[in-house]
């Protein structure tokens, strides 16, 4: 299994998920903590245009904090109606 593509360790997400929700602006691997997903997913999402808006810094991928409630708001509206 490629290292993307591994869950992220719980334990680790429970101890940082403090840190990550009052971070005004994440990186990229941290917003697939947050969202508790493989990079892999968040990469794919990226690739289709699906994904949080991101920006770039230097070389990293970053994700401000209201940009992604806004992106899990959309998601929560597209998908809420099961």
């Amino acid at each position: 299994m490629n290292k993307r593509d591994e869950i992220p360790d719980y334990e680790d997400r429970a101890r940082r998920m403090g840190d990550l929700i009052a971070a005004p602006a994440l990186p990229i691997a941290d917003v697939a903590l947050f969202l508790d997903v493989p990079m892999s997913t968040i990469d794919k999402l990226r690739s289709q245009g699906n994904g949080p808006r991101l920006f770039k810094l230097g070389r990293r991928l970053y994700c401000r904090q209201a940009d992604l409630r806004e992106w899990l708001d959309k998601m929560s509206v597209k998908f809420g109606q099961w």
